[in-house]
């Protein structure tokens, strides 16, 4: 690229490269910080604010972690125009060696969001298109070595790569615990050596706030005495365009913590773990993959029914006479919008599975209930349909808990069923009431399954047998 060495701002601003004039004075002070630029005028007072430090030393940092509300235009107007700008620094890359730059976020589709501003970038150039060789699916291919490409949050996505900068997206949905496949903590390990031999990488980490877990939680606590900056600005100051009255809306729809965690970019109380993966550990039963009938059992199954992009899944389960509740089979079966489930099909595996344990009755919840009460009648099954209304979930999931707290529940080794126990949160409603769930886009039928056959057996009296062996 035959142009003279332009700083960020101008690089953004230039009509030949990126030609964005609409940058805020937030999020110009954001860029100019973490490039060691000269702040001017009311951008030192934005910088002592959003970073809680008093003094802003002007040097350029390999690293920045940004806290933006949503609508802020965190990745399209900050981390987008770095991952652009880095493409086209001279990284001292030796001769025939090839670079990257990832942008990473929870999920691929997320990830193509800044994928797709990228591109619209640099094919909108005169200078920059020249610069492209190739385009594929998730990689641009420039003709100086570069290479730009999206990945979803795995350690095994960025090993083995040189990687010159990393636009880390969302990171605050990554996931944090250390049984997680691909737990943020060895993601950046992994990302950092990749780094190590430019003289400047950039490691940019972005999100809206959520729960007070994980490395940026850990980051913001420890803002002032770290040595790169943590911003945190809020929407309507990193995107003065926002509607006030829609943010109001949203305010009243969803509730104070919400909209201060949302738009005001602040870590609330309104999420929490589920409980500690020390109490899920205490009740697994390591190597039990399944348990075939015993005798005297009171044996139950409960399914959590799906036909299209959820899973069918269902646990077979039986409860001791000293009162422990035992899981024997955890089963799922998946389907997708372009190739549903046959219930059919499905029904009769289940029918295969639970039968030698002696059921008799299979519970589950309201979905399509009819259709799978009748199925069930002609197999043979008493179907019982548990309504799913307000407070449902917390209950049978409070119930587990204290299960699991007395030890009074055997779970298998299951890596699917026990990931989606460590996986549930705790959501605190506005009217103060928990909601018990999953992250948004993660799975939670046999998390369900499980409590839901919990909670019935330990409705059950002594004397009732579902099935005797």
């Amino acid at each position: 690229m035959n142009t003279r060495p332009v700083d960020i701002i101008e690089f953004i601003c230039h009509p030949d490269l990126l030609n964005d004039q609409s940058l805020s004075l937030a999020q110009r002070t954001c860029l100019k910080s973490i490039y060691g630029l000269p702040l001017l005028g009311e951008e030192a007072s934005i910088y002592r604010r959003a970073t809680g430090r008093e003094d802003y030393i002007p040097r350029e940092h390999n690293e920045a972690t940004i806290l933006v509300g949503r609508r802020g235009g965190k990745t399209s107007k900050i981390a987008v125009p770095i991952a652009c700008y880095e493409a086209f620094r001279n990284h001292k890359l030796p001769r025939g060696e090839r670079a990257e730059i990832v942008l990473i976020a929870p999920v691929l589709d997320q990830a193509r969001i800044a994928f797709r501003f990228v591109r619209n970038y640099l094919q909108s150039s005169p200078v920059l298109s020249a610069e492209i060789s190739s385009i594929r699916e998730n990689k641009i291919h420039l003709r100086n070595g570069i290479t730009i490409g999206c990945y979803p949050c795995s350690l095994v996505a960025v090993r083995g790569a040189a990687v010159v900068a990393a636009i880390c997206d969302e990171v605050a949905f990554w996931p944090h615990k250390q049984t997680a496949s691909n737990p943020e903590e060895e993601v950046f390990a992994a990302l950092r050596p990749a780094m190590s031999t430019f003289p400047h990488p950039k490691l940019i980490k972005i999100s809206t706030p959520f729960k007070k877990e994980g490395i940026l939680w850990k980051e913001y606590q420890q803002r002032v005495r770290l040595p790169f900056p943590v911003w945190q600005l809020s929407s309507p100051e990193t995107n003065p365009g926002l509607r006030p009255e829609m943010m109001e809306r949203f305010r009243e729809q969803s509730g104070e913590e919400r909209f201060r965690r949302e738009f005001l970019a602040e870590f609330t109380d309104s999420v929490n773990a589920w409980t500690v993966p020390e109490q899920i550990d205490a009740c697994v039963v390591d190597g039990r993959t399944n348990l075939p009938p015993v005798s005297g059992g009171r044996y139950l199954a409960a399914v959590d029914p799906a036909f299209q992009r959820n899973n069918f899944a269902l646990a077979v389960l039986h409860k001791t006479q000293e009162g422990t509740i035992v899981i024997d089979v955890i089963r799922r079966w998946a389907g997708t919008r372009s190739a549903p489930l046959g219930f059919e099909r499905v029904m009769k595996e289940i029918a295969q599975i639970v039968k030698p344990y002696g059921v008799r009755k299979i519970v589950g919840d309201q979905y399509c209930a009819p259709v799978i009460g009748q199925e069930f009648e002609k197999l043979g099954f008493q179907y019982e349909e548990v309504n799913f209304s307000h407070g449902t979930r917390e209950r049978l999931f409070s119930n587990l808990k204290h299960l699991m707290i007395q030890q009074k529940i055997e779970l298998l080794d299951d890596p699917n069923s026990l990931g989606q126990l460590r996986s549930l949160e705790e959501h605190k409603t506005s009217s103060g009431n928990l909601e018990i769930c999953t992250p948004h886009g993660t799975k939670d039928d046999l998390a369900v399954a499980i409590a839901l056959g919990a909670f019935k057996l330990c409705e059950q009296r002594k004397q009732v047998y579902y099935g005797m062996i």
